[in-house]
């Protein structure tokens, strides 16, 4: 039964979608590169150590690199082939990282290691965090937080599972595709943490907007499990973030500071539920995603299936690159990050790549003074005043910022986006959080 109509309270934005371009592109594979990449840092926590050296022949899923942390996850080769080297530089989203370079030799071998994990159902929910950190799933909706750091609640204990199938941002249809084409292990996804949870309050959530996929799921849960459910969500940004998931789908509220476990409530990304279903079934870690490549100056928009490491460069040579690029983004345009060297990485995270002309941005706009309209509260879901904080953080008041909650901001954009004076408000807003964040820690 579809649960329809549902979103947030508080703030948010309907604005234009720019996903015409993919929506109905089946997803493709990106021939694996000659060389990957691949980043020691690609999540929430601490960054891993490399396990190989250089002329090191590794095979396809191998581990080269750990952390015996617990908020950190494995990474894993994605080719195999030789070591060339291991050199610091920046990931496609910006983190500054430990990157093992990988010649691919072209036989796609695969580590012994991967098997299925085939006394999963009689596993204690220990043993599976175990398994599930050792195969470095992350969050792949953009925050990478390691999955296995929050498998386990005790209180209050989980007793809803949400499949995050929003996808808001624009131009980005990934996710929206896999709904659509790997519906068995997107569903099935869905029935593993049912039962693991021993919950029937378990929902797939997905914006009005893809009526294909809700179809899609709709027919593999009667067919599945009866007692699965769709949500089905206003088309409105930001739909996706957690957060606000859990108050429009279930109506449970997360507090400030908190996380939607901290309301019993286990919510995660498609794509990181796929993966989570691949471990089970069939042993492989997370090696690969599907990412978006959009905007107007790309030739062939396409969803691709991407090794994790590839050159950005290596994407857009792939899918064709027009005159008059201004800017390539990594993810999405409201919450992603500008690449400045194509050759950097994509990791588990990066949802998208865009190439975005002045069709898209205008390169001329310039920002003037704040006229006082109140559109950035009235749309900032986090219910805070990025106005009085941009004020603040200008004058250096740290104090105030606090004041005024900036440690809450999600970095959804909205402010900026709805701005007419055009002011930089989401930059400010996020250099007063981490300064608010930085004097707590002192």
């Amino acid at each position: 039964m579809a649960n329809g109509n549902v979103t947030f309270k508080v703030g948010g934005v309907h604005m234009n979608e720019y996903k015409e371009a993919t929506e109905k592109a089946p997803i493709e594979k990106l021939p694996a590169p000659q060389l990957v990449r691949i980043p020691m840092s690609q999540h929430i926590g601490a960054p891993c150590k490399p396990q190989v050296a250089v002329g090191d022949r590794v095979l396809k899923g191998q581990v080269i690199g750990s952390s015996d942390a617990f908020i950190s996850a494995a990474i894993h080769s994605s080719v195999a082939g030789t070591v060339k080297s291991i050199v610091k530089d920046f990931a496609a989203d910006g983190r500054y990282t430990d990157i093992i370079e990988i010649e691919n030799d072209g036989t796609d071998e695969l580590d012994p290691s991967i098997q299925p994990l085939a006394n999963y159902e009689t596993m204690s929910i220990d043993e599976l965090m175990g398994h599930v950190k050792a195969a470095g799933i992350v969050g792949m909706g953009g925050a990478g937080f390691p999955l296995h750091a929050k498998l386990k609640n005790d209180q209050p204990p989980l007793d809803v599972v949400v499949l995050n199938g929003a996808e808001c941002e624009p131009f980005l249809t990934c996710d929206h595709r896999m709904m659509v084409e790997e519906a068995t292990s997107v569903i099935g996804s869905l029935d593993l943490f049912a039962k693991l949870y021993n919950t029937d309050e378990a929902y797939i959530a997905i914006e009005e907007n893809k009526p294909d996929a809700v179809q899609v799921s709709q027919e593999y849960i009667q067919n599945m499990n009866p007692k699965l459910k769709v949500s089905v969500m206003k088309t409105k940004y930001p739909q996706g973030d957690s957060k606000r998931q859990s108050e429009a789908v279930v109506g449970r509220i997360v507090p400030p500071g908190g996380v939607t476990n901290n309301v019993g409530v286990f919510l995660t990304n498609i794509q990181t539920a796929v993966a989570f279903y691949d471990l089970v079934k069939t042993g492989m870690p997370s090696i690969e995603r599907v990412l978006t490549v959009s905007g107007s100056g790309i030739q062939n928009p396409k969803n691709l299936l991407v090794p994790v490491g590839t050159r950005v460069q290596d994407i857009l040579d792939f899918c064709g690159v027009k005159d008059g690029v201004v800017d390539i983004v990594c993810g999405g345009p409201m919450t992603g990050k500008s690449v400045f060297d194509t050759n950097a990485p994509i990791t588990k995270t990066t949802s998208g790549i865009l190439a975005l002309t002045e069709e898209e941005i205008d390169t001329k706009a310039t920002s003037s003074p704040c006229i006082q309209c109140d559109r950035c509260i009235d749309h900032c879901p986090a219910n805070i005043n990025p106005t009085r904080i941009n004020a603040a953080i200008e004058r250096g008041r740290i104090d105030v910022c606090t004041t005024f909650k900036a440690d809450q901001c999600m970095e959804c954009g909205i402010c900026s986006f709805v701005c007419p004076a055009k002011r930089p408000l989401a930059s400010s807003v996020k250099l007063a959080k981490r300064e608010v964040m930085a004097n707590k820690r002192k």
